[in-house]
């Protein structure tokens, strides 16, 4: 029986000559298209695991990376980008449907990332600037600062003199029983009151690291050869990853911890469900109880 198939093929292929504020030069060009069924469904798990993915909700699009090209998609059309010719363009048609197709078959084991960019204006944020230029955020200038925030490219806690919020929303997911995304509720709560205690979170994340030195010590035999009896063995960065995924850590905290980006640790968590052929992190949680990893 054939594999069942989300995306079944495009039309309308069309290459235009980038305008003269595009980022490409006159040699390249851009590609739009029709898809012949409505993709917006993945759009959430293509936001967890495409490169520089950037969900906007109104109108609902995505943009993202996809191997050396830039692809925003709408729901049954989409734009892609530098292109020399139109056999180049074909062949990245063809990439880009096998890959939403994977996305649909392994969907289950994909944690969909639903955060959505909102922008602000980059005055409006400059506003709650000191406008002193004193650069410890990192960035040269206070608007510098602004735009990466507008963009959502950095956080308004990385400026020591940026104004204290009045009050904050935090926004909680609804799911159905199978776990999928069904409505959101957002609720007002008290500046600060939604994020943990940073003394109890750099408490927990010392626990982790002497956990992981712990681990080093270990007989290892009993690890490697569950690791050797799977069809494609973790890595040993995978390893490291489970050992704190097993712990209970965030992505965020064993980003810290291993000094990599959230989104890497997305990937690498994604390719151990796969590898272990699990669907959640307590199953993997215990296939590493079993195998001596914590």
């Amino acid at each position: 029986m054939k594999e069942k198939v989300l995306v079944t093929g495009y039309s309308d292929l069309c290459l235009r000559a980038p305008g003269p504020r595009q980022l490409y030069g006159a040699m390249h060009s851009v590609a739009t298209f029709h898809l012949h069924e409505d993709v917006s469904h993945l759009f959430p798990y293509i936001n967890a695991v495409a490169d520089e993915a950037v969900y906007h909700e109104e109108p609902p699009f995505i943009r993202f990376h996809l191997d050396t090209f830039q692809c925003a998609l709408h729901p049954d059309t989409g734009a892609a980008a530098p292109f020399g010719s139109e056999g180049a363009a074909h062949a990245f048609m063809d990439r880009l449907i096998a890959f939403l197709n994977d996305l649909h078959r392994r969907r289950d084991s994909i944690e969909p990332n639903y955060k959505m960019f909102r922008p602000v204006s980059v005055l409006d944020v400059f506003r709650l600037l000191p406008r002193t230029n004193c650069r410890e955020c990192g960035f040269l200038t206070c608007m510098a600062f602004a735009a990466a925030v507008s963009k959502q490219e950095t956080v308004p806690s990385r400026c020591p003199g940026f104004i204290r919020p009045i009050a904050e929303h935090a926004v909680y997911p609804v799911y159905d029983d199978k776990g999928n995304l069904l409505s959101t509720v957002t609720l007002e709560v008290e500046p600060g009151s939604a994020q943990p205690d940073p003394g109890e979170n750099l408490a927990y994340v010392e626990s982790l690291k002497r956990g992981m030195g712990e681990r080093v010590g270990q007989d290892r035999a009993i690890l490697e050869a569950g690791n050797n009896a799977l069809p494609t063995p973790l890595t040993e960065r995978e390893l490291e990853v489970l050992g704190l995924v097993a712990q209970g850590a965030t992505n965020t905290e064993i980003a810290d911890l291993l000094d990599i980006s959230p989104h890497t640790v997305k990937s690498h968590v994604i390719h151990i469900f796969n590898k272990l052929g699990v669907n959640d992190r307590t199953q993997a949680a215990v296939w590493a109880a079993r195998h001596r990893l914590v």
